[in-house]
């Protein structure tokens, strides 16, 4: 009888398990390395993927985007190529999710780079699916949109819903995984570009950057990540947009310029480093120089993990590396990191910022002949100063409800909610009492002052009392249960 009930209780007790594993929502829905890939669904060449006598190609479906990773890496009966000297040119919007749910695989590889131009014409790129996190299944090549580039260009357009997350390059292997780009090499250009999925590493030794994995001896532009829910970012080294920004052989300078990061990284108790923009800017003093210029980065939670190099700007600037004019705060660092891990290299104007009203920097930097407080007026400033400031993309004021600067073109939004924001509820407001917060169970509350001090700190708790604070405007971020963050204004009487 004993037995009879041990197995019971056992059953139960499995049930039970199975039930609130149905019920809990994965952080990170594996189950997408189930969906097909798309080069195992677009075997030929579709309509939608039409090359001229010249050999340039215009795409005008997802199909046709699916037959490029044929076209350049060799599939599906395809004899390599790599587009050096041509153009691939999106013609309209593209949505990878329409229909079914597909992986998309990078386009070109160390074996096969891309050598070609690829224009998004300010297009946008939805449902892109990029996935490759088996324990059982180690990809050996880099991961990204495009694998690898080599002197090759990708520019102008916003992959704008989708879900990127890689793991288990395991040993210590060298891949390198971006979003975009695993590798930009050999004066590629990344410029342009705008991204706003869901991303990460999830697991093994993988070297992640929200944009470009690996940027050597080449340029990144105008390029922002912007997602406000990520919860997992870096699960061993990160950057914000580049992981590695490296100058080898004295080929040419490595450039990371006029970009931003926004975005929530929760880092894994192994994670070794992370940077706001760029991780590990490197030179290897033969001649070129790692460059980080006229950036910012606001990361919305504090960086979690024993890291060793933890920056808002770089994790890691090395000796004979250079960083000018960039900005970064993070959201409740408690002294947990500053601009910079370490900083051997050159560091100059660089200051944080308080993601209030304006944007104000902690200290007024000089930008040419310009002095400025205001992280906007410094952003547009440098811009201005440039010999050919017609390259580089203009900054306009958002101070609703993200209070950060964005591009004034290319972007509408700086990342999804999920519709969580639309319940959120913060009253009443005007206040001089208690303050309740609803529609979201909330784990921590910071109440900061105009100039940028936390003046409040409730946890587990949907109120929050603002009696004998001085009269004036408060910004409450608001930390829920499952790590997602939200700001709101509130007056106090």
């Amino acid at each position: 009888m004993k037995n009879i009930r041990l197995i019971a209780l056992v059953a139960l007790l499995m049930l039970g398990a199975r039930i609130q594993a149905q019920n809990k929502v994965d952080p990170w829905p594996h189950y997408i390395e189930e969906y097909p890939l798309w080069i195992d669904s677009v075997t030929t060449q579709p309509d939608g993927f039409v090359m001229n006598a010249n050999g340039n190609v215009e795409i005008s479906t997802p199909e046709g985007l699916a037959w490029l990773i044929s076209a350049a890496n060799g599939l599906n009966g395809c004899e390599p190529d790599n587009f050096d000297g041509r153009t691939v040119r999106l013609t309209c919007d593209i949505d990878l999710d329409a229909g079914a749910h597909r992986r998309f695989s990078p386009i070109g590889s160390r074996e096969h780079p891309f050598m070609g131009t690829f224009d998004g014409g300010g297009h946008t790129i939805d449902g892109l699916y990029v996935a490759y996190n088996s324990p059982e299944y180690d990809p050996a090549f880099d991961i990204g949109m495009f694998g690898c580039l080599k002197h090759g260009t990708v520019k102008d357009f916003v992959v704008n819903s989708g879900l990127f997350v890689t793991g288990h390059h395991l040993n210590g292997s060298e891949f390198f995984d971006g979003c975009l780009v695993g590798i930009s090499d050999s004066l590629s250009v990344v410029d342009g570009c705008i991204v706003k999925i869901r991303a990460g590493s999830a697991g093994g030794d993988d070297q992640f950057g929200s944009i470009v994995g690996l940027n050597r001896n080449s340029l990144v532009r105008n390029c922002a990540y912007c997602y406000g829910d990520n919860d997992y970012l870096v699960s061993r080294n990160g950057g914000g947009i580049v992981y590695h920004n490296l100058s080898e052989g004295g080929y040419a300078d490595a450039e990371v310029v006029n970009c931003f990061f926004y975005g929530s990284v929760k880092g894994s108790y192994s994670a070794q480093s992370f940077g706001g923009i760029v991780c590990f800017n490197e030179s290897d003093s033969q001649g070129g120089k790692a460059v980080v210029k006229n950036c910012f980065a606001e990361v919305l939670s504090r960086l979690n993990g024993f890291m060793e190099y933890k920056g808002s700007v770089v994790g890691y600037n090395m000796k004979g590396c250079v960083v000018e004019n960039c900005y970064g705060h993070i959201w409740n660092n408690n002294g947990q990191a500053g601009l910079f891990g370490d900083n051997q290299g050159s560091a100059s104007e660089c200051a944080e910022f308080l993601p209030t009203g304006p944007c104000q920097l902690e200290t007024s930097v000089m930008v040419g002949s310009t002095s400025t407080d205001i992280m906007l007026d410094a952003l547009n400033a440098w811009v201005d100063m440039q010999e050919d400031s017609s390259i580089y993309k203009r900054w306009k004021p958002i101070y609703e409800p993200y209070y950060i600067p964005m591009f004034e073109d290319g972007i509408e939004a700086v990342g999804e909610n999920n519709g969580t924001a639309d319940l959120l509820s913060v009253y009443p407001n005007p206040a001089n009492g208690v303050v309740r917060i609803e529609g979201v169970e909330v784990d921590e509350v910071l109440v900061y002052n105009a100039l940028g001090q936390v003046v409040k700190r409730v946890r587990n708790s949907n109120e929050i009392s603002v009696e004998g604070l001085a009269e004036g405007v408060y910004l409450v971020r608001i930390a829920d249960a499952e790590g997602k963050v939200y700001t709101n204004k509130i007056t106090v009487q």
